[in-house]
């Protein structure tokens, strides 16, 4: 499942040659008629709806899974007054979120109580404010039983996904609420007390726009207002020396992540 406020659906091949970095306005992507709905789910939030869709068997081609949030109209974020060097940002996440992993079902994730804590570099850079994030003060729930759930089943109770940033740098674009943050974390996986892998690295980049992988792809939503936006990425993880992650994410596969989040400008 996804989430950020909510999301998935149609299938598709192959990225567009131009493809801006991320943020979608506020147009929702629609599902092809042939395409067949797995699984769906309401949001909270913009009334936004998530839906998860394979697309329907082709003669040859690699079938693409797409989640799309769908959720109220943009809305060009006012930050004339509330950005300046050194000011400080808030990054929350939020309930309806999502995690995909290979061609497994996606994972509805609540990631609500996120936080992150960072600083304006910047505040104009071709139109962007720069924003650094300290990875010290960033808190990510972990996916587990009591965060995320398949297909409406809680995970296995000794199963931990957690996520630990190593960095975290992007931008916000003023004149139109596109948001690309550079994501550089560590991934480890238990199943405590019998087995603790070795951390993972996995290299992102979330947006507001679309993000592309070799079997996935998402589209998130602009900031709005309120400082609300859905970031989403795709990204490949290749083979790691660890048998057993390898073997269960898959290795090669895309990962997805789908978060609603809300930016605040502490004053």
């Amino acid at each position: 499942h996804t989430h950020a406020a909510s999301a998935h659906p149609h299938s598709a091949t192959t990225p567009p040659s131009a493809m801006s970095a991320f943020v979608m306005s506020s147009a929702a992507a629609r599902v092809a008629p042939s395409a067949v709905v797995v699984a769906s789910k309401r949001s909270a939030f913009n009334g936004a709806s998530v839906a998860r869709v394979a697309a329907p068997k082709a003669p040859k081609a690699a079938s693409k899974v797409s989640t799309t949030v769908r959720a109220g109209s943009g809305f060009t974020l006012e930050t004339s007054n509330m950005i300046e060097n050194g000011r400080a940002i808030k990054l929350m996440t939020e309930k309806e979120c999502a995690v995909g992993v290979a061609f497994y079902p996606d994972f509805a994730y609540n990631a609500e109580g996120g936080m992150a804590t960072g600083t304006i570099t910047n505040v104009n850079v071709d139109g962007k404010v720069a924003i650094n994030f300290d990875c010290t003060m960033v808190s990510i729930p972990a996916i587990d039983g009591s965060t995320s759930d398949v297909l409406g089943l809680p995970l296995p109770p000794l199963f931990k996904a957690e996520i630990i940033p190593q960095s975290m740098i992007g931008f916000i674009e003023k004149s139109t609420g596109k948001v690309e943050i550079e994501v550089d974390a560590d991934v480890i996986l238990s199943a405590k007390p019998l087995y603790t892998s070795a951390s993972v690295r996995v290299p992102l980049t979330l947006t507001t726009e679309t993000s592309w992988g070799a079997t996935r792809s998402a589209r998130g939503k602009r900031l709005d207002s309120e400082g609300r936006c859905v970031l989403v990425a795709v990204a490949r993880v290749p083979p790691v020396s660890d048998i057993a992650v390898s073997a269960a994410m898959m290795l090669p596969s895309d990962v997805l992540v789908a978060l609603q989040a809300r930016f605040e400008f502490v004053v």
